[in-house]
């Protein structure tokens, strides 16, 4: 699969602020809540918008995080301003 340039620098960005790397989940937290902290558990959908903006969608994968039942929607979506590397917006459920 390859990814072209643009996308995977929009990913990233958005990742770092969705999810950035070294946060752990508090104390106590169940099963569901410690997958959640967990990059690999968010699957990624890119669409490319208008002059240069990008924008990334993250969802909880199917299956993942489902120890103690269906996981409400726990996404994101952003729109991210790749030249700039800045993100614009952000839309959370």
């Amino acid at each position: 699969m390859r990814i072209p340039a643009d996308l995977a620098a929009a990913i990233s960005l958005a990742m770092d602020d969705f999810r950035p790397l070294g946060v752990k989940p508090h104390r106590g937290a169940t099963p569901d809540e410690v997958c959640l902290y967990q990059r690999e558990s968010f699957d990624v959908t890119v669409a490319p918008g208008p002059e240069g903006v990008v924008f990334v969608r993250f969802t909880v994968k199917d299956g993942a995080c489902d120890k103690d039942g269906p996981v409400a929607d726990m996404g994101s979506t952003y729109a991210v301003e790749v030249a700039k590397h800045r993100i614009l917006v952000i839309q959370r459920p």
